[in-house]
């Protein structure tokens, strides 16, 4: 009956935390410049990530399960982080195998590789190594690795790092607007602040 109470009281405050609206400050900063409020009903995420953050590669399964979940007007992207160094190399590697259609099928796989397998992964003979074990065609991977496409796609992440603000990893954007800072609940913000968003363009 104790054991009952204990669970109880647990899975109250539990939900009374989640139920808790998202503070400017504490749980999120607004994007400065702050950009005009849209319109419709589409809401982008992004995640700002790094293969070798251990945090980032924590928060993944999570992420996974969150976004299967999202509706279909929320649009959610993962974007690599570009610090410099072995950051930008796995960057270009997450953008050619998106340009490929393999970034989401590998994409766990290349934090396991890292974290639990214990791989290095910081040459590109590396990568292109563990890459062909994922079945991935690695000749393609070669050519969408050094294309113009991904060039641009690396260019755009690091533009938007600097519009947005991002200094550390994970880093989930909503709109352009708010910049989630490191919490435990930073999913059950990002609902929040999308609600927010909705909210706020009905109300313009």
């Amino acid at each position: 009956m104790i054991r009952m109470l204990v669970l109880l009281a647990l899975s109250f405050n539990v939900a009374l935390a989640l139920a808790v609206e998202p503070k400017e400050g504490t749980d999120y900063d607004i994007i400065k410049p702050v950009p005009p409020i849209g319109s419709g009903d589409e809401v982008e995420v992004i995640e700002f990530f790094m293969y070798t953050c251990p945090h980032c590669e924590h928060l993944d399964p999570a992420v996974q399960e969150w976004r299967k979940k999202l509706p279909d007007n929320v649009k959610f992207h993962h974007m690599p982080a570009m610090f410099g160094g072995v950051a930008n190399l796995h960057a270009k590697t997450f953008f050619a195998l998106e340009v490929m259609g393999e970034a989401d099928r590998v994409h766990s796989a290349f934090f396991d590789a890292i974290h639990k397998q214990k791989k290095r992964l910081r040459t590109q003979k590396e990568i292109e190594a563990f890459l062909a074990g994922q079945g991935v065609d690695v000749d393609k991977f070669r050519e969408a690795f050094d294309s113009f496409t991904v060039q641009t796609k690396a260019n755009r992440a690091a533009a938007l790092m600097r519009r947005y603000g991002i200094r550390a990893v994970p880093a989930m954007v909503v709109d352009g607007r708010y910049r989630i800072k490191n919490t435990p609940q930073v999913l059950e913000v990002t609902d929040a602040l999308i609600e927010k968003t909705l909210a706020d363009r009905k109300e313009k």
